[in-house]
This record gives C-alpha cells, sequence and structure tokens, in this order.
C-alpha cells in the first residue's frame, strides 16, 4: 500500500465513525432516554429503531446512485443535516410520534455522510488495511463512549448526549475535504450501479453480509442473560462482556497488520469458525473460565471478520455501490437478529438463540463462497 494511503485512511475512519455513534453507544444511549428523559425501554427501543431504519434508507438509495454521487458533497449536507437533527433533539426529545420522525431523518443523513466515508475507501488499494483501521477505530470510540456516557449521564442527560454527538459531527466538518468527489467518468454510466447490484456475485455476498450481522446481534442480545441463568455474578458477566468488547481491538487491528496477504475470504472462514467455536462453547460448557473464552472468541470474530467483508464488498466495485448496498442490508440483518433469537428463545433456554446463530453463520459463509464461485476473473481478492 501506497504510504501515503494512511492518510486519507485515517480521516475517512474519522468522519465515519462520529456519523455512527447512535450504533456504537447503542446501550448507553437507550439508558439515557430511560432513566433521564423519562421514556419507556419501548419507545427507546423504537427511537434506536427509527434511528437505523433512516440509515439503512439512505444507505440503499445511495447504492442505486453511487456512480454518480459526489461524495464529498453528499457527505457535506448530511452531515450538517444530521448535526441540525441532534441539536433539535437535544431539545424536543419526547415520547411522540414527532420524535421518532426526527430520529429517522437523522438517521438518514447521518448515513449519508458514514455511506460515503466508507465508500471512499474503496477507491484505495490495501483496502482491507484501510477498513480494519476503520473498524478499529469504532471498537475504541464504542469502549469510550460505554464508559463515559453511563458514568456522566447525570450530567449529561439527554440533551448532553445529543449535543456531544453533534459536537464530534462538527470537528469532523473540516475533514470533509479529504473525501472523493465524483467516481471517474468512465464508471459513472447510467443503470451500472443496478446491474452490479443484481450480479450473482454482489447478491450472494449481500447475502452473507446480512446473514453474518444477524448472526452476531442474535448471540449478542441474549449473552449476558445467559450468564445470569447460569447464576454468575454480575461483576463477572460485566467483566467478561467488557473484555470480550475490548478484544475486538486488535481483532481489527490484525487485519491491517495482514492485510489481503491470504485473500479475503480464507480468513473471513477462519474468523466465522472462530465465531461458531465460541458459541460452541456456551452451549456445551457452564463452566465461568469458558464462558470468558466463548465471549473473547466471538468480540475477536466480529471485529476481525467486518473488514473482509467490507473489502470484498469494494472489490466488487471500486466507485462503492456494493459498499453501500453491503451498509443497508448489514443494518437490517443488525436489526433482524435479535427478532429471529427471540422467536427460538423459550423458557429461558438460551442455547437455542446460539445454535440459530451457528445456522446464520454457515448460511453467510456458503453464501460467500458462492459469491467466489461467481466472481469473474477481474476481482481476485474475492476469488483467492
Amino acid at each position: 500500500m501506497q504510504r501515503t494511503a494512511w492518510l486519507p485512511f485515517s480521516i475517512y475512519s474519522v468522519i465515519g465513525t462520529v456519523t455512527f455513534m447512535p450504533l456504537l453507544i447503542l446501550p448507553a444511549l437507550v439508558g439515557v432516554l430511560v432513566d433521564e428523559g423519562g421514556m419507556s425501554e419501548s419507545f427507546a427501543g423504537w427511537v434506536a429503531s427509527a434511528n437505523f431504519t433512516g440509515g439503512a434508507t439512505a444507505a440503499l438509495l445511495m447504492a442505486l446512485r453511487m456512480h454518480g454521487i459526489d461524495l464529498r458533497r453528499v457527505a457535506t449536507i448530511g452531515i450538517l443535516c444530521s448535526i441540525g437533527g441532534d441539536v433539535l433533539s437535544a431539545w424536543v426529545a419526547h415520547q411522540g410520534p414527532a420524535f421518532l420522525l426526527l430520529r429517522f431523518l437523522t438517521g438518514f443523513a447521518a448515513s449519508l455522510a458514514h455511506v460515503a466515508a466508507s465508500a471512499a475507501f474503496a477507491r484505495h488499494d490495501d483496502v482491507e488495511r484501510g477498513y480494519g483501521l476503520f473498524i478499529t477505530l469504532q471498537f475504541i470510540v464504542s469502549g469510550l463512549g460505554l464508559y463515559i456516557v453511563p458514568v456522566y449521564a447525570a450530567t449529561l442527560g439527554v440533551p448532553g448526549m445529543f449535543l456531544m454527538i453533534a459536537a464530534l459531527q462538527a470537528g469532523a466538518l473540516v475533514l470533509l475535504r479529504a473525501l472523493p468527489g465524483r467516481a471517474p467518468a468512465e464508471a459513472a454510466g447510467g443503470g451500472m450501479e443496478r446491474a452490479i447490484l443484481l450480479a450473482a456475485v454482489t447478491l450472494f455476498a449481500l447475502i452473507g453480509y446480512g446473514l453474518f450481522e444477524a448472526a452476531n446481534t442474535a448471540q449478542f442480545t441474549y449473552i449476558e442473560r445467559w450468564g445470569v441463568a447460569l447464576a454468575y455474578p454480575d461483576e463477572r458477566i460485566g467483566v467478561a462482556l467488557m473484555v470480550a468488547s475490548l478484544v475486538g481491538i486488535p481483532g481489527a487491528f490484525m487485519v491491517v497488520v495482514v492485510g489481503h496477504r491470504y485473500g479475503y475470504l480464507r480468513p473471513l472462514l477462519l474468523g466465522m469458525a472462530i465465531a461458531v467455536t465460541g458459541l460452541l462453547l456456551l452451549i456445551l460448557t457452564r463452566a465461568y473460565q469458558w464462558y470468558f473464552v466463548a465471549g473473547c472468541f466471538l468480540g475477536f470474530a466480529w471485529a476481525f471478520c467486518l473488514p473482509y467483508i467490507q473489502s470484498l464488498m469494494a472489490s466488487i466495485d471500486r466507485n462503492g455501490s456494493a459498499v453501500a448496498a453491503g451498509s443497508s442490508i448489514a443494518t437490517i440483518g443488525g436489526a433482524v437478529g435479535p427478532g429471529l433469537a427471540a422467536i427460538v428463545v423459550t423458557g429461558g433456554n438460551y442455547r437455542t438463540v446460539f445454535l440459530l446463530s451457528i445456522v446464520l453463520y454457515a448460511i453467510a459463509a456458503a453464501s460467500f463462497v458462492a459469491s467466489r464461485a461467481r466472481a469473474p476473473a477481474n476481482i481476485p481478492e474475492v476469488i483467492t
């Protein structure tokens, strides 16, 4: 990779991370809305859902027009509107449909900038190292946010939380000039995005991406409850989950070191095998030390796989249409996972949730293999 690529990769990572804050601090955000904003837990969940639905909608629309989009201009408009939405949310947060609409529009706007930054990586070589840096930063910021927001929740309140998010996005405004503009003229032909998105190589990769995120969020929803069911002390459960999250940092950074030395598919399958191993430990064992190890396996695998999946999407279309579609599908998959888990969990039998995640991982792996089998020869990273 050219040495100068580290600078744009770092800038794209910052822009993409600050426009992804509601998801990165999701448990803390919901907690503040409930404890400080007086909202019901159900309504707070709908607020988060509205935010992510707006983001998924924006990503899908961008995927259909990516070759004609000026990434810098779209990101500027998106981040300015998102700042306005967060500032407004700080003062009008209440339990009602108008606030849900506001969060939908704010999520839509933030996603414009987030997807623009994510797609910008695809225009560089050694893209997997860029995405590795991106995911590493997200895990670091998520860890800090999940500590700072709950600790200072009483001081921040709902206004302070949303103003903090707005301030972070405002700080990223000075970085937007580093984003590329439109795609090269030869790639900007009308209808090319649809042809790319409907190609078998893309469709199978998108299915794999969505199922991968569904598998992750399904197990993540109930892993804490499984610890409670096994009668572990709350403190020990908290330590296990905290360390599992922190292990994601070296997991993502390992991609920066390894790069595409082994292609994209083989490391991706290895990562999912590590996740399945963690789930099998949860199903077959009851000792705390294996619960701890299983959480670490799952946290590492989640962070390790994501850069390779994003790189695979980028290799399909270097102008970012597959990346944008992947962002939308991943958001949908992440939202579906807890719902599927809620359907299969009965009578506190959380093992069925972990079995569900194993099945979803298996289908995701098969989808990525199918994508490889249908990849044209000009996408060597995918077929390696």
